[in-house]
């Protein structure tokens, strides 16, 4: 039975940085190695490892050609984690989510009839 009390549960979001890292200890790869590998600085590597960058399309196609993981995932991957990330901060800025002034309301003199 459901309750209204209840709360749903937010599970977390992982971004490409997690399946990559998970990938790399599996294989035991540096980040140098794979920055090698992947045409790309180390210090671009950490930072997104770090979540201090994203992956785009041109770098998903050269992690699935090295490391075998789906380009496509990867972006969806960072693309929800980024979204959630963006909700977490907009639902803090919005006070623990008032309506905003600006959210679509008909206008109570507009005749459509």
């Amino acid at each position: 039975m459901l309750h209204r009390e209840n709360q749903i549960r937010q599970y977390h979001t992982s971004s490409a940085a997690d399946l990559i890292k998970e990938t790399m200890e599996f294989y035991h790869i540096t980040q140098t190695d794979l920055a090698e590998r992947l045409g790309v600085s180390q210090k671009h590597i950490s930072e997104i490892l770090q979540r201090k960058r994203f992956i785009n399309e041109v770098l998903a196609l050269r992690i699935e050609k090295v490391m075998g993981i789906s380009s496509e995932l990867l972006l969806n991957l960072d693309s929800n984690f980024k979204l959630r990330r963006a909700k977490d901060e907009e639902q803090v800025n919005d006070d623990k989510q008032h309506q905003s002034e600006n959210f679509l309301k008909r206008y109570d003199w507009v005749n459509m009839g």
